[in-house]
């Protein structure tokens, strides 16, 4: 198989003796971590793998080449040869394949998840691919890595016969229901909850019934061919469980109460549902025809006693030509997909829910079955790893929530795994309460984020059906916090009410406990986010800060944020992205929107990050300190020349060029690493150290998207001063450099948002895309430059910053009870340091001598980043070096 580019880590390593010696800085040379297709095999390189049975993945091959993206909504073509292509794959413990040997089978998909545990050691494997009928197989090299003895008794998911196995029995089978029925009736009896939705239930009966027509109605006239297509797709957006869920209400109702009014006309509904046109308007796309496709099989399930012969052949007939419209699609394609988001989001669980529906009874449903449980088992959770964070952000997260619960419960009767107990779900509530506190603002990253200022209901639902499964007294306090705070997101029905039915048990005691004994400082190194709180228990009254960069780049609904900082106060954003989500990927979307331009970053020659998986960054570094808080963002490999195809293509659709007239081209930047401080008393600090290849004009960029920006007075060319104009306090900027400064503060767009696709708020609001406030801060050309930022956010009036001299570009500052230090010569060796003697706290980065409580301390390790605090008598020494992502860790060429 041809590889279209190979993947490089220039690491420099701990290899002396001597610390001094050692080297604290990473750089990566990959072109990308995550593919947006799978581009390399994994494991391989002799990794030592975090598991005792890896799922086995590689690139998918069309026959000749590898498979190109194809996803949904995107012009590119698919490749006919796509389903045409089949594998196997043989595993041994020795490089000759005679020792231990586990063979696969022939399959159509480009994964092969181990449901057996490996004995510790070196294990050696590789695929092969023929097209369909050929018999000659080409055989990929040999690839080998290292299980651990640690993990040697970890609980492994079953093999495929025994999923198959388990759903084999009668109707209904659908969550496991053929054996907890009568447990499921009596336990739900005297639920409230049940009551409610019986109630629902009743005043559905008297409804109408489902009709092919718009949801909404929009003003085509005078829009282009592709809006006039996206604006259809969007006048039908919803139809598909706006008529499918009061079937799946219904059918619910019947296994609460077997009153047979509820099935009967869920029945009424389903048989309409069943002869409307798969190609036609209103259920044609992938979200409507799948809504209609669980909503089917939940009758079909649910209410097959009641169904006559014909009738349940019609219903198989359509189920399955709806499934087979998304399974077709699926096989060595979607499983290599970085993240194909529809399918994710919503229709996995669709087909999913269809196929256990009619298996053994619709002879395609076994090999759909096996198929998404072997993607299951390799890629879940598709956008994280371990450390319980999601890369789009918090707007795009929450059309996951359905899927993530669902189809985890679903998954777990299907082979017994508890997959809430997988390290990505325990440490998921932490990225809930870190990111997105009770009373407070989000990270301020991803599309739609703009429609989240506060937690909203669906990350409310979420969260409480979350810790009915995952036992964490943090999670069960931060929604113990939400329902205080709102009360009315509790009341009704809403889409996770049978999951709480399911799990229903009034004795649990939910043992909640306030998060004020948690780190300070938490970091989600795998989705590249830090997050800082002042208090974290009370995050809607004090001050928070993160520091954003992404291994997975600007992929799907992400950003080109790297090295972006968000800061919240009083539980809203002072300084984050601006812009409005309109559409996926139009003009405002592309050249404003989801580029850096929108973003509190820096911009090179007033270029933009990269659009695409090769647009990424990382977190290298964080600390947790009791008075300083600290993070650092490497995104040396965000810039340059678009080179995904997928967005190549976005820009082609709308006749529009990624070159430096609009924003986008390769200045050629070669460093720029961002550390972030968070001080006691109301300071943030960011020290950027910056590098290209020739000289370039460097813009740090600051954005208020609820606030006004007000230009300072300065007399020195060397420092611009801003204030931010708000509700809450005293907010104000300080930019030093070693150079002359100029600064632009305005409310203009780089590009225009317009709201033409109709796009409503979280009530249901016209939204209106109102201006936004921006600061841009721009240095003479320099090859090597760094930015000195000081952010004072206060309940009161803000501190003085007193120069106490400068010396061969060693700038020394004072604010407040800080004494600061930054060398912002970059020509000199990069440093900064920051030393409270009241607080007994002090941050060094770099070869600056370090006077603290009456000793001189220095570094142990060259170009590390060293905390030392004092409590009492005790010292508190803490010392990082960049530590590497998962992703690059493991999973690399």
């Amino acid at each position: 198989m041809k590889r279209r580019l190979a993947v490089v880590f220039a690491v420099l390593t701990f290899s002396s003796v001597s610390a001094q010696q050692q080297h604290a800085v990473i750089k990566l040379t990959a072109e990308k971590l995550h593919a947006r297709v799978r581009e390399w095999p994994y494991p391989a390189n002799g990794v030592t793998v975090p598991t005792n049975a890896p799922a086995l993945q590689w690139p998918a091959s069309n026959g000749t080449t590898m498979v190109l993206p194809m996803e949904s909504d995107s012009a590119v073509p698919e490749d006919p040869n796509i389903g045409n292509v089949r594998y196997q794959v043989v595993l041994a413990s020795d490089k000759n394949f005679l020792k231990d040997v586990i063979k696969s089978g022939i399959q159509e998909w480009a994964v092969y998840p181990l449901h057996q545990a490996l004995k510790p050691g070196k294990w050696y494997w590789k695929y092969a691919f023929a097209l369909k009928g050929n018999k000659q197989w080409k055989w990929s090299e040999v690839y080998d890595f290292s299980v651990d003895a640690r993990y040697a008794s970890a609980k492994v998911s079953p093999p495929v016969a025994e999923v198959l196995k388990r759903n084999g029995g009668p109707h209904p089978r659908l969550w496991s229901m053929n054996r907890i029925e009568k447990e499921f009736y009596q336990k739900n009896l005297d639920n409230p909850e049940a009551k409610a939705l019986v109630a629902l239930a009743r005043k559905l009966m008297k409804a109408p019934l489902p009709v092919e027509k718009p949801r909404r109605s929009l003003d085509t006239t005078g829009k282009t061919a592709v809006q006039k297509k996206i604006m259809m797709t969007r006048m039908y957006h919803g139809f598909g469980d706006q008529e499918g869920t009061p079937v799946r209400n219904l059918c619910i109702a019947y296994q609460l109460t077997k009153d047979k009014q509820f099935i009967e006309d869920a029945k009424r509904r389903a048989m309409i549902l069943a002869r409307m046109d798969p190609n036609g308007l209103a259920t044609r796309d992938d979200f409507n025809g799948g809504a209609i496709l669980e909503a089917l099989a939940w009758f079909y399930d649910a209410g097959y006693d009641f169904l006559t012969e014909e009738e349940r052949v019609l219903l198989r007939d359509v189920i399955t030509v709806r499934a087979k419209r998304i399974y077709d699609h699926l096989p060595n394609r979607f499983e290599v997909h970085v993240s194909e988001n529809h399918i994710w989001q919503i229709t996995m669980r669709n087909l999913a829910i269809g196929t256990v529906a009619v298996m053994n009874e619709v002879p395609e449903a076994a090999k759909w079955l096996t198929y998404l449980y072997e993607v299951w088992s390799a890629r879940f959770p598709v956008l994280g790893t371990t450390d319980g964070g999601w890369h789009e952000g918090t707007g795009y997260f929450k059309v996951n929530f359905r899927s993530i619960i669902y189809l985890s419960q679903l998954f777990g009767d299907f082979s017994g795994v508890d997959y809430f107990k997988l390290p990505w779900m325990q440490n998921l509530p932490y990225y809930l309460l870190y990111t997105h506190p009770p009373a407070s603002a989000s990270i301020s990253t991803g599309d739609s984020w703009e429609n989240m200022p506060d937690v909203t209901k669906s990350e409310a639902w979420f969260a409480e059906a979350l810790a009915l499964k995952v036992e964490n007294p943090y999670l069960n306090w931060y929604v113990a916090q939400i329902k205080t705070r709102n009360p009315d997101f509790f009341k009704g029905t809403d889409d996770y009410l049978f999951f709480r039915l399911l799990n229903y048990n009034p004795g649990r005691k939910m043992l909640a406990a306030s998060p004020k004994n948690l780190p300070a400082t938490r970091e989600f190194k795998d989705v590249g986010v830090v997050a800082m709180h002042e208090n974290l228990s009370n995050a809607g009254n004090s001050l928070s800060s993160y520091l954003l960069s992404s291994p997975f780049g600007s992929s799907g609904h992400g950003h080109a944020s790297q090295n972006a900082f968000t800061v919240n106060y009083k539980g809203k954003t002072i300084f984050g992205a601006t812009g409005y989500y309109s559409n996926f990927s139009d003009k405002h979307n592309l050249l404003y929107y989801r580029a850096s331009k929108a973003y509190c970053t820096i911009l090179a020659d007033s270029l933009n990050q990269k659009l695409g998986e090769e647009g990424y960054g990382w977190t290298a570094r964080s600390i947790n300190g009791n008075h300083i808080q600290y993070g650092l963002g490497d995104a040396s490999n965000a810039y340059g020349e678009i080179k995904s195809e997928f967005w190549l293509n976005r820009f082609d659709q709308i006749k529009l060029k990624p070159a430096p007239v609009n924003g986008y081209g390769d200045a050629g930047v070669t460093l720029y690493r961002r550390h972030m401080l968070q001080l006691d008393g109301g300071y943030i600090l960011l020290y950027d150290e910056l590098e290209a290849k020739k000289p370039v004009k460097w813009t740090t960029l600051f954005h208020t998207p609820y606030y006004t920006i007000e230009a300072g007075a300065t007399d020195n060319a060397k420092q611009q001063n801003f204030a931010v104009k708000t509700d809450l306090g005293t907010v104000n900027a300080s930019v030093f450099a070693h150079a002359p400064l100029g600064m632009i503060v305005h409310n203009q767009f780089f590009e225009k948002p317009l709201n033409w696709n109709g796009i409503t708020d979280e009530t249901g609001n016209l939204a209106k895309f109102e201006d936004q406030w921006h600061a841009g801060i721009t240095s003479q050309p320099a090859q090597k430059f760094r930015f000195l930022t000081i952010i004072q956010v206060k309940e009161g009036k803000a501190e003085v910053i007193k120069s106490t001299g400068e010396t061969d570009g060693l700038l020394k500052l004072q604010v407040g009870n800080w004494n600061i230090q930054a060398q912002l010569d970059g020509n000199r060796p990069a440093a900064v340091q920051v030393n409270n003697a009241i607080l007994k706290s002090v941050f060094n980065y770099g070869n600056l001598t370090v006077n603290f409580d009456g000793k001189t301390y220095k570094n142990e390790v060259r170009g590390s980043s060293m905390l030392l605090e004092t409590k009492g008598s005790k010292l508190n020494r803490k010392e990082v070096v960049d530590e590497l992502p998962g992703v690059a860790k493991y999973d690399f060429e």
